[in-house]
C-alpha cells in the first residue's frame, strides 16, 4: 500500500468479488467523516487509465491483471483516509457464511438439477467465463438472460443461433432488463401486469417505456430484452424476431411495443415487417431508423411516444405528461448529459443536437469492464458531476436516475450532496448551474420514484416526468429559452 497527501490505494491480487459486494463495501467506507470517494473496481487497463485520470490512481502503480482488486480511497485527512482502507480491508475480509447442507449448486448443470421446474438461467459472470455457462444452460434445456458484458460478438451469434435451434431463447448478453409472466430480471422496475408486451434491444429503453406505461395507467405482459447488439448486422436480430414471435402466440398480449438503440437498417426492416405480419396492433422506436414503415405499425421518435402510443392502442385515452416550470436563471450555454443508460443517453443527444454539447454513458462497456454498473454504484459518474461544475461552458447537466430491484438502494440519496456540491463549486466560480433529473421507476420500486424525486427536487434539481422532457428541458435552459 501506498498513500500520498490525501490519496491511498492498495492492490488485492487475485481476488474477485461479487460488484454489488464492492458496491456495497464503498458505500460504507464513503459514510466516515472526512472521506470523499472510494472506489473499488477489477485491475482492468481500462479501469487503471479511468483511476489515473480521476486522480485515484498513481501513474507508476505497479502493474495489475484484469482478476486483481483495486482500492483507491481519497480523504481530507490522513486519519480519514487510514479508517476508510482499514474499513474496506475489514469488510472485504469478513468472514463468508458458514458452508451448509443445503449449500448453493456451482454449476449450471447442479442448479438445473435442483431446481426442477426451473426453466430459465440468469447468468451475471466475468465476460470471459459467461459464454461457457450461457453453452452450459442451452445444453440443460434453459433458456438464458445473460446480463454480463465482455462477450465477444462471435460468441453472441453462436448463442442465439444455438438457442434458436433449440428453441429456447438468448437474451443479451448486456441484456440489462427482462420481465418474464410479471418476474423482473436485472434491472427491472415493479410495473402493474397488463396487455402490453415489449422488445427491447435496450435495458433502460426497456425501462423507461414500461414504467410510463405503468404512470399513465397501462400494464405490462412482458417485456424481452434481447442485449444491445442484437439488431446489428452480424447478429441479426435473432432474439428480437423470437421476442416478437412469442408476443404474438400470447394471448395475453394485445399490443406490441418495439424498442432499440441504432441499429442495422437491413436488420430494422426485417424486424419491422415481422411485427406488421404479426396482426396485433404494434409500435416502434428504433433511434435514428429512417427506413420505410410498414402498413399497420405506428412508427415513434421517442421512448415516451412509444409509452402513450401502447397504451392508446389498448383503447385507453392517456393523459400527456406535464413538463416542469422553469426558474432556473442559468444563463446560456453548453449541456454535460451524464447517463447511466446507453438508450437513455442516445434519445436526449438526439433531442438536444448541436456539437456544443457533451454525452456520456456510463453504462457503456468500457466504463462498465472489471466494476459494478452505475446503476448499481454511481460512484463514476459522481466524480464526472463534479468535474463538469468546472467546465466554464457548461450552464446544464442533465441526467437519468433508474430505480428498480436490482439498482442502487437510494440512487438520488447518494447523487444529492454531489449535487449541492456541484452547483456550490459553480456559483464559486460566479457562474449558475442548472440540473435537469428524469427518475425511472414506480412507486412500487423498492425506492419508491416520490421519494426519489422529492430527494432531488429538495437540492434544486429540476425532475421531468421523461427523458424526453428532461432533454428538450434541458435544451431550453442551456438556450436561454425559458421564463423566469
Amino acid at each position: 500500500m501506498a498513500a500520498a497527501g490525501d490519496l491511498g490505494w492498495t492492490i488485492r491480487r487475485s481476488a474477485y468479488f461479487d460488484s454489488v459486494a464492492l458496491m456495497r463495501v464503498a458505500e460504507q467506507a464513503r459514510q466516515i467523516p472526512g472521506v470523499l470517494e472510494v472506489t473499488l473496481v477489477m485491475g482492468t487497463p481500462a479501469n487503471r487509465a479511468t483511476l489515473v485520470a480521476s486522480e485515484l490512481w498513481p501513474v507508476d502503480a505497479p502493474a495489475t491483471a484484469p482478476e486483481d482488486l483495486l482500492i483507491a480511497v481519497r480523504a481530507k485527512s490522513d486519519d480519514a483516509l487510514r479508517l476508510a482502507l482499514a474499513s474496506v480491508e475489514q469488510r472485504l475480509d469478513a468472514p463468508r457464511p458458514a458452508a451448509r447442507d443445503d449449500v448453493a449448486p456451482r454449476t449450471i448443470v447442479g442448479a438445473r438439477r435442483r431446481a426442477g421446474v426451473a426453466n430459465l438461467a440468469l447468468i451475471a459472470v466475468p465476460g470471459p467465463y459467461a459464454a461457457i455457462d450461457a453453452h452450459q444452460a442451452l445444453s440443460a434445456g434453459l433458456h438464458v438472460f445473460l446480463f454480463s458484458d465482455g462477450v465477444s460478438l462471435a460468441d453472441e451469434v453462436a448463442l442465439k443461433l444455438r438457442g434458436r435451434e433449440l428453441g429456447l431463447i438468448v437474451m443479451g448478453p448486456e441484456c440489462g432488463t427482462s420481465i418474464v409472466n410479471g418476474v423482473g430480471l436485472g434491472f427491472a422496475n415493479r410495473v402493474r401486469r397488463g396487455s402490453i408486451g415489449v422488445v427491447g434491444a435496450s435495458g433502460t429503453g426497456i425501462q423507461e417505456v414500461t414504467t410510463l406505461v405503468h404512470r399513465l395507467g397501462g400494464g405490462i405482459s412482458h417485456a424481452i430484452g434481447t442485449g444491445g447488439r442484437d439488431l446489428d448486422a452480424a447478429v441479426g436480430g435473432v432474439t428480437t424476431l423470437q421476442g416478437l414471435g412469442w408476443l404474438a402466440e400470447d394471448d395475453g398480449t394485445r399490443v406490441i411495443v418495439i424498442v432499440s438503440k441504432p441499429s442495422s437498417r437491413d436488420v430494422a426492416d426485417r424486424v419491422l415487417a415481422a411485427a406488421a405480419r404479426i396482426g396485433k396492433p404494434a409500435v416502434a422506436c428504433l433511434l435514428g431508423y429512417d427506413g420505410q414503415i410498414p402498413t399497420g405499425l405506428e412508427v415513434v421518435t421517442t421512448l415516451e411516444e412509444a409509452a402513450i402510443a401502447a397504451v392508446r392502442l389498448t383503447g385507453a385515452a392517456p393523459r400527456g405528461l406535464d413538463r416542469p416550470v422553469i426558474t432556473s436563471s442559468a444563463t446560456s450555454g453548453s449541456i454535460v448529459g451524464l447517463y447511466t443508460g446507453g438508450t437513455l443517453c442516445e434519445e436526449a443527444r438526439c433531442l438536444v443536437g448541436g456539437r456544443v454539447h457533451r454525452f456520456v454513458d456510463f453504462g457503456a462497456e468500457e466504463y462498465t469492464r472489471g466494476r459494478p454498473h452505475p446503476i448499481i454504484d454511481p460512484s463514476l459518474r459522481h466524480t464526472a458531476i463534479v468535474d463538469a461544475a468546472g467546465d466554464g461552458r457548461a450552464s446544464v447537466i442533465v441526467l437519468d436516475v433508474i430505480l428498480g430491484d436490482c439498482a442502487h438502494p437510494d440512487p438520488a440519496g447518494a447523487l444529492a450532496p454531489v449535487l449541492v456540491d456541484a452547483r456550490e463549486r459553480a456559483r464559486h466560480a460566479g457562474r449558475s448551474l442548472s440540473v435537469v433529473a428524469h427518475v425511472v421507476g414506480t412507486d412500487g420500486d423498492p425506492q419508491g420514484l416520490g421519494v426519489q424525486e422529492n430527494a432531488l427536487r429538495k437540492v434544486g434539481a429540476i425532475v421531468c416526468a421523461s427523458n424526453r422532457i428532461a432533454a428538450q428541458t434541458a435544451r431550453d435552459i442551456a438556450e436561454a429559452r425559458h421564463a423566469g
